[in-house]
């Protein structure tokens, strides 16, 4: 489960220390203290900080503002249907390359191979051994 928010402050905070979250005492605004397991003092939020927190923790979930909308296939596979058209028309354009583009093609990306190869470290190398 990831525990971790982004409050609207720009805090970063992984709740799954959670002890407690307590209103301040003696401060104008309507800032809490929260309190987390291992810290040596209570972290100030302000309230909406405090806000998204509280519904982080009783819903169960993440959702705060900013968060994107949850997965859909059905909205993947409409986004995808683009995409898809045009690797059909990449598969059917390879299906009918010349043997002579194929081999210039496979030329190409050896000589790729040993220029990045050539610009690693030893042990380092992607396509080679040595």
């Amino acid at each position: 489960m990831n525990t971790t928010v982004e409050l609207p402050s720009g805090k970063i905070l992984n709740l799954a220390r959670f002890i407690a979250l307590i209103p301040a005492e003696n401060t104008k605004d309507d800032s809490s203290d929260l309190i987390l397991e291992g810290y040596p003092t209570p972290i100030r939020v302000n309230h909406e900080d405090a806000d998204i927190i509280r519904k982080f923790l009783n819903l169960g979930n993440t959702s705060y503002p900013n968060e994107k909308p949850a997965w859909s296939m059905e909205e993947q596979l409409r986004r995808n249907v683009p995409r898809m058209v045009a690797l059909e028309k990449y598969m059917e354009r390879n299906k009918n390359m010349s043997d002579e583009e194929a081999q210039q093609r496979q030329e190409f990306f050896e000589s790729f191979k040993q220029t990045v190869d050539a610009e690693r470290p030893a042990g380092q190398k992607l396509y080679s051994e040595s």
